[in-house]
């Protein structure tokens, strides 16, 4: 038997927070980032693990839905999955014998499944003579931490210390680890956070250089109040007149935004956006738009570049993530971690994410920020346990959660739109709408705000203010578009418009297009475009995704991961209608 596979039967739920945890090092990896094919071919892979598979995916699977391959690909006579997957193993050896590690993964030959392999161990608890079994889990830190494979039997003894020297080397690492231990009995573990909060990265916006025109000049200065009105209003960065807490003088920027404009002999203006990182003064996003003089001096074409560049899922929180993606301490690492896993979630990083948090409150513990972030997170924990003590307990905490978000905050779209999540799930319609339009007119260029509002309206019945606001969070961001272009989608497929829905599904880039909510309109979308047994193969995959038997009811599927009962039912009954699913039986 693969000793990586046996060692993966210990911990399955420890398994699979390394898989993906190793998915996100290796896709931000120079060598897989040249090689788009190969990495989504490892994402699919991955993902098709994570959700449950208990064996290996087709090659007709990995063909069509990771390679971009027809729906008539013959396996049979078409070895191209297979040698794909060859590149991916050989890649794979490639980055792990430049980079050391403890722990790996691969594809077994002959085999499409993503396995964990351990770095084989030097003795330990077995006797000096007994040799070390390749794939043993219970590596030697040093040996693991340096990427040097131990030496076994004999070899251990030193001569510069003895036969005893190692044993040493053990009982110092015991020793620092009991007193960690009691460390942590004593506070809890945050306090592994016992640091100041983190604040959230500082932004230096430069006045836009233009041309010596009095015109020219004036649409510089509205140009400069649009950026900075704007940026002002996210909550996860500040501009450069922000002072740190306590502080007399203001912090250095960590961003700075260089901005010009030029308008040309014929009306037309070019404004270009360049953002820059200051630590290596390197430009990481760039902008340009050409502008009619209707468009001016407005400025409404800059508002989605605005959500881009410093919304939840921005260029800014997504920078700071790539560059230090195991950072989980309190303040803004933590919510950039939050953020994160919105997006690609497991249960490990959930939990590190409820730590860092609650770390974060303790340190401040009136922040509607961090108060907002976990009361969704709790809200999550709620949703597959409902029912039970603990979902009761999770949906308790959770709205008290957000209920202190807006008592110490109510000014603020943070503290307002956590108000109106937790009445929308309480089925308070009036209360949630209240809340919710008034955290909008905070910061109208929040596209998450915006799509969530939107399936809010929906579920309370307000349709068309709805479906505006999810096109509204999609034009300001389609970068990770998940619950609004789905929702959408779904409303669309609603009134017969199947190929404006396909096509905005068609448009949904990795993750998104993994989550659950987009298999289910993905299902009722091909069914209703007549390609019933496609949408019946969507759904069987909804099904192994959710762990659900074959014949369970589309109510009992969805509420694995939906929460509102009006849209579990109106997105059941489509499921029927479409003929996904089987009809309900005559009572």
């Amino acid at each position: 038997m693969d000793h990586a596979k046996a060692n993966e039967t210990q911990n399955p739920g420890e398994t699979d927070r390394i898989i993906a945890d190793e998915l996100e090092r290796l896709l931000d990896s120079p060598m897989f980032t040249r090689s788009p094919v190969l990495s989504r071919l490892l994402q699919f892979l991955v993902e098709h693990r994570l959700r449950g598979g208990r064996s290996s995916p087709k090659a007709y699977a990995i063909a069509t839905e990771a390679l971009g391959r027809s729906e008539d690909f013959d396996p049979a006579v078409d070895s191209y999955p297979r040698v794909m997957v060859g590149r991916l193993r050989s890649l794979l050896d490639r980055y792990y014998a430049d980079t050391p590690w403890v722990h790996r993964l691969r594809v077994p030959q002959g085999s499409y499944e993503v396995v964990v392999q351990y770095r084989a161990a030097p003795p330990s608890a077995r006797s000096a003579d007994e040799p070390a079994v390749a794939g043993d889990v219970k590596a030697a830190p040093f040996a693991a931490a340096s990427g040097r494979p131990p030496v076994s039997g004999g070899a251990h003894r030193r001569p510069d210390g003895g036969p005893h020297f190692g044993r040493w080397i053990v009982v110092l690492i015991l020793f620092g680890l009991a007193l960690l231990a009691l460390w942590m009995l004593r506070g809890g573990s945050d306090r592994l956070f016992l640091s100041d909060p983190v604040p959230v990265p500082l932004l230096e916006v430069s006045a836009p250089a233009a041309g010596n025109s009095p015109e020219s000049r004036a649409l510089a200065r509205a140009l400069d109040g649009k950026l900075r009105d704007g940026l002002r209003r996210f909550e996860l960065v500040d501009l450069l007149s922000s002072k740190a807490p306590g502080s007399a003088t203001p912090r250095n920027g960590d961003y700075r935004l260089d901005t010009s404009l030029v308008r040309t002999v014929d009306g037309l203006t070019d404004v270009t956006l360049v953002l820059n990182r200051v630590a290596d003064q390197r430009a990481i996003w760039s902008q340009q738009l050409r502008l009619t003089q209707q468009e001016t001096p407005e400025f409404y074409a800059i508002e989605p570049l605005i959500a881009q560049l410093a919304g939840d899922y921005g260029v800014i929180v997504r920078d700071q993530v790539q560059r230090q993606p195991d950072n989980y301490s309190p303040g803004f690492p933590c919510l950039a971690q939050f953020n994160r896993m919105r997006q690609m979630r497991n249960a490990g990083a959930a939990k590190q994410v409820d730590s860092c948090l609650r770390a974060t409150l303790k340190a401040n513990p009136r922040d509607p920020v961090a108060l907002n972030a976990l009361s969704l997170v709790r809200y999550g924990d709620w949703q597959p346990l409902r029912m039970t003590p603990a979902g009761r307990e999770a949906f308790g905490e959770a709205r008290a959660l957000a209920l202190r978000s807006y008592e110490n905050s109510p000014n603020s779209a943070a503290g307002l739109f956590a108000m109106a999540r937790a009445n929308f799930y309480s089925g308070n319609c009036a209360g949630g709408n209240a809340m919710g339009d008034a955290a909008i007119a905070l910061n109208p260029y929040d596209p998450d705000m915006a799509g969530f509002l939107g399936l809010f309206k929906l579920t309370c019945g307000q349709a068309s203010e709805g479906e505006a606001l999810l096109r509204r969070s999609l034009q300001l961001d389609s970068s990770y578009p998940g619950v609004p272009a789905v929702t959408l989608a779904f409303v669309l497929s609603q009134r017969g418009e199947d190929a404006e829905a396909r096509k905005i599904l068609d448009q949904m880039p990795s993750p998104s297009n993994m989550e659950p909510q987009y298999m289910m309109v993905r299902a009722i979308v091909l069914a209703q475009q007549g390609d019933v047994a496609a949408g019946r193969a969507q759904w069987q995959r909804l099904l192994t995704y959710t762990r659900q038997p074959a014949d369970a009811a589309p109510e009992r599927v969805l509420g694995r991961f939906m929460i509102t009962p009006v849209v579990i039912q109106r997105a059941s009954a489509a499921l029927r209608e479409s003929g996904v699913v089987p009809a309900k039986a005559a009572p």
